[in-house]
């Protein structure tokens, strides 16, 4: 096991940092945007917190997904144990939540931050929700990373 598997962890665990971090930060920072009505900072925030997701967050998703099971192969640790089963799901509940729930939230709350008429009742309800899919996204992975640290059994 030796000098690549502790490779593969200080890439997997520094991957899982950026891309739960770079999330929690722009969610906190969003949250307290609207919770100021601050649609100009929100309106230059958004497209950078999109690159970020683009540039940053997604491939160090898949460097944690790919690292993850390289260490697998590479410890010999059967697929059965319960950190690695939660590990898989939570990097599937990722996708499927990002690319459904968190995608449309994230989309009507930009359409409604750039359009120059919308209410800030709407506004806020669009942050409300956003906010919330935010702290569910982050509460799935926050159990990934305390699983994987734990390292429980069945």
């Amino acid at each position: 096991m030796g000098a690549l598997y502790g490779i593969l962890k200080v890439v997997h665990v520094l991957s899982v940092i950026v891309w739960i971090g770079g999330a929690a930060a722009l969610a906190v920072i969003t949250a307290r945007l609207v919770g100021a009505r601050d649609r100009v900072t929100l309106t230059k925030l958004l497209p950078h917190a999109q690159r970020f997701g683009q540039s940053m967050g997604g491939p160090s998703a898949g460097l944690v997904l790919l690292t993850g099971m390289a260490m697998i192969g590479v410890g010999r640790i059967p697929f059965r144990t319960l950190w690695v089963v939660w590990g898989f799901t939570g990097i599937v509940l990722h996708f499927a939540f990002a690319a459904t729930v968190m995608r449309s939230r994230a989309v009507r709350f930009a359409q409604l931050v750039t359009a120059p008429h919308a209410d800030d009742v709407s506004l806020a309800e669009a942050g409300r929700r956003l906010r919330t899919g935010n702290v569910i996204y982050l509460l799935i992975m926050a159990s990934v990373v305390v699983v994987m640290v734990m390292k429980p059994t069945w």
